[in-house]
């Protein structure tokens, strides 16, 4: 297998000569034959090192004729100097006046008064082909040329180019594809060189980055150890180390490495497991905790055993919090700031408290670090360590550190942290909110559940159902809170609100209650509502034929 440096030299001196050739690169799809051809000819052109003075690079992509195909090499046809940048309108009226030239003056009758567009004369199509020599010529997705041109047509005009145009012709190509079977065909008759292009997740690594991405050092030992070899995921997750920057400049290194850690894993996962069954997907990687001790029953267990493997290899313990923000930034390619920035003050926090030496982090090394027949030691150590550190700790890490007590038998211990939890975290309510974001981080355990419901319905300010429907009404936006406290309205309440109510905020209390129950992913809470409000006011359509009429406009059903 050639080396990234073998690969290299041989472009090197293929560039470097003007006797006419055609040498094919062939690789996996997405190890950036593009990208490194690109590298390597602007390193060739910098030191001097390409001997034709014409350079164009042609994707096939939609190409669909040979005519097509034998115009957009003339069409995207540079001078060497200007290699690396973009062919334009005013590249191709050089181009074509540089050839109306060499056809002579009488030529010049055909174009006059056209503009310098592709489709302005058939004529110039026809001649253009005729102006290609010496030229240096890059073919880049064969195989994703257009259906009606044929690759033994395509290896037939760069026979041609090379050996009567005096030509030089790099072809780039995908390995396994299907449809190439006529380049297997006629390969030998056309092709000079045929490189395979098989670099390591390392050297990936380094066609992708450089000293100018963020920590790149410790980013190309990340990527390599995923075996990330796709350029293109590459640069999405040099993009969002980038983006996340300047948001981690304050808080300490601990927390910007973390950061780094799971942005490649969360990117690598989102685009990559959906054609690659042994990656892990990023659902399964968010609903990892502190802990993953749960069986995996069921017909995905062994596959999910593989993800667990990998991801203990990277080092990837829970998804906390902070993550879960990042998992987002992943999916949306940007970062909510606010939200990150609460949650990474938390983490980072946590991260001071974790260099003490009673530190929760260091009592879980216990656990995760030996076989030894330790249970008491890490029972004991955990519990000593919660009770001390529990400001710092989040509720998945909560819910990971019930889970282990009860699989260790200690049912009490476990009820009792939770307590502990419960009296030491009040003054953040939001935190017991299980339908915000908490629940992103899927807790487990029915007492946690239980109990932090409990305790955000008593922490909640409470207005009357009137005055928050009197604020919500006619909105888009209302907080948990309001759900909350119009969940637990009773029937008797809406039928008294809604009786007592007179004037045109009726109506918008009404519909505002009936909604709830009518979005497809409505939660519990807002089915409650909606549920509610439906029997209070069905209670007054008995009442009388003029309260059956008004309660029917709203689409509730009367007998």
């Amino acid at each position: 297998m050639m080396s990234l440096k073998d690969v290299s030299e041989q472009i090197s001196k293929f560039l470097s000569s003007d006797e006419p050739g055609v040498m094919a690169i062939k690789g996996e799809w997405g190890v950036g034959k593009t990208f490194s051809w690109q590298k390597f000819l602007l390193e060739a052109k910098s030191k001097g090192g390409i001997k034709l003075e014409r350079y164009s690079y042609v994707s096939l992509f939609g190409i669909n004729s040979l005519d097509a195909f034998k115009y957009a090499i003339f069409e995207n046809t540079v001078k060497r100097d200007i290699i690396g940048s973009e062919a334009t309108v005013e590249t191709l009226k050089s181009n074509t006046n540089s050839l109306i030239e060499r056809f002579g003056r009488h030529s010049i009758k055909l174009f006059k008064g056209a503009p310098i567009i592709k489709s302005f004369s058939p004529a110039l199509e026809a001649i253009s082909f005729l102006s290609l020599n010496s030229c240096l010529i890059c073919i880049d997705d064969l195989e994703r040329r257009g259906g009606q041109l044929e690759v033994k047509d395509i290896l037939g005009l760069l026979s041609l180019l090379k050996e009567q145009r005096k030509c030089k012709i790099v072809l780039l190509l995908n390995d396994d594809e299907e449809g190439l079977e006529d380049y297997d065909k006629y390969r030998e008759k056309v092709i000079d060189i045929e490189l395979k292009f098989a670099p390591s997740a390392l050297e990936c690594a380094k066609i992708a980055y450089s000293n100018q991405t963020p920590n790149y050092s410790k980013l190309r030992e990340l990527t390599a150890s995923l075996e990330i070899r796709n350029i293109r995921v590459l640069k999405k997750i040099e993009r969002l180390i980038k983006l996340s920057e300047p948001l981690t400049k304050k808080f300490e290194k601990e927390l910007k490495d973390s950061v780094m850690h799971s942005l490649v894993l969360y990117t690598w996962s989102y685009f990559s497991s959906m054609s690659n069954e042994d990656i892990p997907t990023l659902d399964f990687i968010s609903e990892k905790g502190y802990l993953h001790l749960r069986s995996n029953e069921g017909e995905n267990s062994e596959k999910h055993k593989k993800w667990q493997t990998t991801l203990s290899a990277y080092g990837h313990i829970q998804t906390d919090e902070l993550d879960l923000i990042l998992v987002e930034a992943v999916k949306s390619g940007y970062f909510n700031e606010a939200k990150f920035y609460e949650k990474a003050e938390l983490k980072n926090q946590e991260i001071i408290a974790s260099k003490s030496e009673k530190s929760f982090s260091k009592a879980w090394r216990l656990y995760h670090d030996s076989f030894l027949d330790n249970a008491d030691e890490v029972i004991q150590s955990l519990y000593e360590s919660f009770k001390k550190n529990c400001k710092f700790i989040t509720p998945i890490n909560l819910d990971g550190t019930v889970s282990l007590l009860r699989e260790l038998g200690e049912e009490e211990k476990a009820s009792e942290i939770i307590d502990i939890y419960i009296r030491n975290r009040k003054d953040d309510v939001e935190l017991f909110n299980t339908n915000g974001d908490t629940a992103l981080g899927r807790l487990n355990d029915e007492e946690i559940q239980k109990k932090f419901k409990e305790t955000y319905s008593q922490l909640v300010v409470k207005e009357t159902p009137k005055e928050v429907l009197s604020r919500i009404s006619g909105q888009q936006g209302w907080n948990d809170s309001d759900e909350l406290i119009l969940a637990n309205t009773t029937v008797e309440e809406y039928y008294t609100l809604f009786k007592s109510e007179v004037g045109s905020h009726l109506a918008s209390y009404v519909t505002r209650c009936l909604k709830f129950g009518q979005y497809a992913n409505a939660n519990d809470q807002q089915k409650e509502i909606s549920k509610k409000a439906t029997e209070a006011l069905q209670r007054i359509a008995s009442e009388s034929k003029i309260n059956q009429r008004r309660v029917s406009k709203f689409g509730v059903e009367v007998a």
